[in-house]
């Protein structure tokens, strides 16, 4: 693992978007240790990369540190605990590691795993509507799907069938292996809604609030009429404009933490 670490601050809640310039800039892994601090990890550093940051994103700061060479992932991961969601899931963060509540389904992390680990609210928050709001042997689309937790989850819960997809080829590798070590399988493929087909029973998007605005159409058709679509990911200011983005889908819940949004809708049958 790289020796060369991006501080990276912000002023509010850093965002997808902080995300994916340092995943495209190939990092070996993202600690979030808080919301508004985040440690990238690289090789060596990345020219240009703090700026582009800060010019993508108002209020964020990178610097870049130098330290001993430490697999980083494997020391985040080793940090993780296992979690309680909901009344039904458990996140665990090791393959071999027990499941403290054998009633509850156990999601299983892959080994290298730094994102989508049910740590950050938005994921966490999209397990426990995803638990309320799938109906049993329902097909599932997760769009954006980072390291393939949510599509493994509805798996464990009662879906009938799951696919996700990502523009990001190594989210993709991830999922692919986290449906192998769950026994969850689902096809995982690189593009984004606009490359699925058919039409699901629900639809989830943990992504960036401007993407979603953007994809939403997308999103739309490809919920099954009297379907769900559970969308996160979107910081407490962006969710007045994904609402007015989601014409001919009613809200049926809100959840949030002060900083960020979930918001559960339902496409008329």
């Amino acid at each position: 693992m790289g020796d060369a670490v991006l501080v990276v601050r912000g002023s509010r809640p850093l965002t997808e978007r902080v995300a994916e310039g340092l995943r495209d800039a190939g990092t070996a892994g993202v600690w979030e240790r808080d919301p508004r601090h985040w440690e990238a990890y690289f090789e060596a550093p990345v020219a240009g990369l703090g700026e582009s940051l800060e010019a993508a994103e108002a209020g964020v700061r990178c610097a870049w540190q130098e330290r001993e060479g430490v697999d980083w992932v494997a020391r985040y991961q080793a940090g993780l605990k296992p979690m309680a969601l909901g009344r039904r899931l458990a996140v665990l963060p090791a393959l071999e590691a027990p499941n403290p509540w054998p009633g509850r389904a156990a999601v299983r992390l892959v080994p290298g795993c730094a994102f989508g680990t049910g740590e950050h609210y938005s994921t966490a928050s999209c397990l426990r509507a995803l638990e309320s709001w799938m109906p049993a042997g329902a097909r599932v689309l997760d769009v954006g799907c980072g390291s393939g937790i949510l599509a493994a989850a509805a798996l464990l819960l009662g879906a009938k069938e799951a696919w996700a997809c990502d523009v990001d080829p190594l989210a993709v590798r991830v999922a692919s292996e986290t449906a192998a070590v769950n026994g969850t399988p689902f096809p995982a493929f690189v593009g984004g809604v606009e490359s699925a087909r058919g039409q699901y029973d629900v639809v989830l998007a943990n992504i960036l609030a401007e993407t979603l605005v953007e994809i939403l159409p997308h999103l739309f058709a490809r919920t099954a009429p009297g379907g769900r679509l559970i969308l996160s990911g979107i910081l407490l200011e962006k969710g007045d404009a994904v609402l007015s983005a989601a014409s001919g889908l009613r809200v049926i819940e809100r959840r949030t933490d002060g900083e960020w949004w979930t918001f559960v809708l339902e496409r008329p049958a």
